[in-house]
């Protein structure tokens, strides 16, 4: 973050530099109330964006607008007033970033008269998290969820489980283990996919649709031991092919681009532990009246990465969650 800081302020000096140079009168910094005037001429803007103020000064009417934007994204930053007359603050509102590798930047121009004044917004990237890895465009969590709202601790810890499209969690057992004391009698089915009012994942991160998690899945899901890994427990390192995944440590899981999640098995229709020996992992989407979406494979080579299977919507199994947010190119 901090390099990526300097990075950002260093080309702000570079264009003060070159405006500061340049006979160009669209770049200069007014000091007489009644000039028309904007202050500043550049903006730099934090990654997790925010207000700034940008102050007209003088005595003209006066439009503005935005121009030049580089994003994709839309409306990330807009103006509190589009028009005036003399001195005013405009409020910028800038929305987060969206980006690991491009710098936003867009143009305000004010005009009034025969004149037209310029300011340049320049936001910085996001940097990802230390729990966080970038696979297929998309932000992902180390760690499975918790209890509601929570992750867990370790990348090796299986954390609470969750049947399909419900909030209420419980806890991972050996096999066998008897359902826990507010297992549901009877599971409804919703025909649809998780909904948003049902999502235990923590603010700002949702459990992943069938077909993201499949992705991972399909580009690789390779079984690797605790010796291996330095993790306490046996799992699947998915993400990468085979070979990238039997260098994965416990050390270098975002250096190769790939997740790690635990043998954790689920509980079945009557809560009971069951399939301890698996890897399982629950999605968004509903397949059936009786399916959601669920990944899940052994030592053996077993995988069913849908959930067709086995993916019956009663089971609960763990929920490894993905960012809410559209990366930008």
């Amino acid at each position: 973050m901090t390099k990526t800081r300097y990075l950002l302020i260093g080309a702000v000096i570079s264009l003060l530099t070159l405006w500061g140079c340049s006979n160009d009168s669209d770049y200069v910094i007014g000091s007489n109330p009644n000039e028309f005037a904007i202050n500043p001429v550049a903006i730099p803007v934090s990654a997790d964006g925010g207000t700034y103020e940008l102050t007209v000064t003088g005595n003209e009417s006066w439009t503005a607008k935005l121009t030049d934007s580089n994003s994709s994204a839309q409306d990330w930053c807009t103006l509190s007033a589009t028009s005036g007359t003399g001195k005013m603050v405009i409020t910028l509102t800038v929305k987060p970033s969206t980006s690991f590798v491009k710098n936003r930047s867009l143009l305000i121009e004010v005009s009034g008269g025969n004149k037209t004044l310029k300011s340049r917004v320049l936001q910085e990237t996001m940097v990802l998290g230390e729990d966080e890895i970038l696979i297929n465009g998309m932000v992902w969590s180390t760690k499975n969820v918790g209890s509601p709202g929570t992750f867990v601790n370790s990348p090796d810890e299986i954390g609470q489980l969750y049947q399909f499209n419900r909030k209420v969690g419980y806890p991972a057992g050996p096999q066998g283990d008897p359902a826990p004391a507010n297992w549901p009698a009877d599971y409804t089915n919703d025909n649809t996919n998780w909904m948003t009012e049902n999502d235990p994942s923590p603010e700002g991160w949702r459990v992943p649709t069938t077909q993201e998690m499949a992705a991972l899945w399909e580009k690789g899901a390779t079984w690797v031991t605790a010796a291996q890994t330095g993790f306490k427990v046996d799992g699947i390192i998915i993400g990468v092919d085979e070979t990238t995944a039997k260098r994965a440590t416990k050390d270098n899981l975002k250096q190769l681009g790939c997740l790690f999640l635990p043998q954790s098995g689920w509980r079945s229709e009557s809560g009971m532990m069951d399939r301890t020996w698996l890897c399982a992992v629950r999605s968004a989407n509903s397949l059936s009246a009786t399916h959601g979406g669920m990944s899940l494979g052994d030592i053996g080579g077993y995988r069913d990465i849908w959930g067709w299977g086995d993916g019956q919507k009663a089971r609960a199994a763990m929920i490894r969650p993905v960012k809410n947010i559209q990366v930008e190119d």
